[in-house]
């Protein structure tokens, strides 16, 4: 199925190539190069062939056995891009791909492809070979991931929408509770809502507000030379807390600590760098410790996709995660408690 699609797909750009690429001088080819398997979709790589030069694109094909959820799926991932490439547009905002067409009748969603190193891949680097980190790549890249972060929410901004202190308390207390279904203990779920209890006492009656990428994460963040690039627009919200973003962001990058080879160190040095560039001020900082740890939360209570067979890797996930929530309570709740 996916391959009679993307027939179509490739025929597509053939014969609209000239109209998507101006600039270049006549069509040679259009060719898949590769594809590259996920959870709910696949990712082929085309290459669009010019007798100057050629071009790369993406097609993510959505893979559902239900009637209509990848076109579904897809339509509503293509609304998300062409909103937030017209913004990119409007307010000079780079790293944001170009759609090409519209497929998503057939559950495909095609767009430039971003060059770039994920940032995920960086911060593995640099934990893992001696000195990489030295060069001050780590640092520069996440900085320059808060100042697209920050510039994205600036060309979306929104007026601030209303705060709820206490229904975000009880969010976290669910969560808990979940939590320790998984193995989270007593100490640590006193620790984290006491602490959120007590920093949410003093929050704000509103906060910014702006279109909310939903999944802002150092895997989706592209390095290259030009700047920071983002491809991922599936779960974004028009609007919504710009901090939600950040916190998640934050909170992925916490979660990397988890691996025994990234020290604390590495990791606080990335998200220094990003909130000094986002520009949080030491108030709202206070703030984005309760959204992170309700990230955090949200990952453990997941749980790892690993089968229900897999019982010993399971447990070993489960073992990993609740000691390193266990950890970050202590850093982030035990000061505001």
């Amino acid at each position: 199925m996916a391959e009679s699609i993307m027939d179509q797909v490739v025929a597509n750009l053939r014969e609209n190539a000239a109209r998507y690429y101006p600039h270049h001088a006549d069509l040679r080819n259009v060719r898949v190069v590769g594809h590259t398997p996920k959870s709910d979709h696949y990712i082929y790589d085309i290459v669009i062939d010019f007798s100057d030069g050629s071009e790369r694109t993406a097609a993510k094909v959505y893979r559902s056995k239900a009637a209509g959820k990848a076109r579904d799926l897809a339509t509503a991932e293509l609304k998300n891009l062409q909103f937030a490439y017209e913004i990119a547009e409007r307010k000079n905002l780079t790293g944001i791909p170009r759609p090409l067409g519209d497929f998503a009748q057939n559950g495909v969603v095609v767009a430039e492809k971003l060059n770039g190193l994920p940032l995920q891949s960086i911060v593995m680097k640099a934990a893992l070979l001696p000195g990489y980190a030295d060069h001050g790549l780590l640092t520069v890249a996440a900085r320059f991931t808060g100042d697209w972060l920050k510039r994205f929410h600036h060309a979306t901004q929104e007026p601030a929408i209303p705060f709820d202190g206490d229904a975000l308390q009880k969010d976290l207390e669910k969560l808990c509770t979940n939590c320790k279904g998984e193995g989270l203990d007593d100490a640590s779920i006193d620790l984290i809502l006491s602490g959120t209890k007590a920093i949410l006492s003093k929050s704000k009656k509103t906060l910014p507000a702006s279109a909310v990428l939903c999944d802002f994460t150092p895997l989706n963040v592209l390095v290259s030379e030009q700047g920071i690039g983002i491809a991922e627009y599936a779960k974004l919200e028009r609007k919504g807390y710009s901090y939600l973003d950040v916190a998640h962001f934050m909170a992925c990058v916490e979660a990397l600590e988890k691996y025994p080879f990234c020290d604390r160190d590495l990791i606080g040095e990335v998200q220094a760098a990003f909130l000094d560039a986002y520009e949080v001020s030491e108030a709202d900082e206070q703030l984005l410790r309760v959204f992170k740890m309700k990230s955090l939360l949200t990952m453990f209570a997941a749980g790892r996709n690993i089968k229900e067979s897999a019982l010993r890797k399971r447990v070993m996930w489960a073992t990993v995660m609740k000691r390193f929530i266990h950890q970050a309570a202590q850093r982030s709740m035990a000061p505001a408690a």
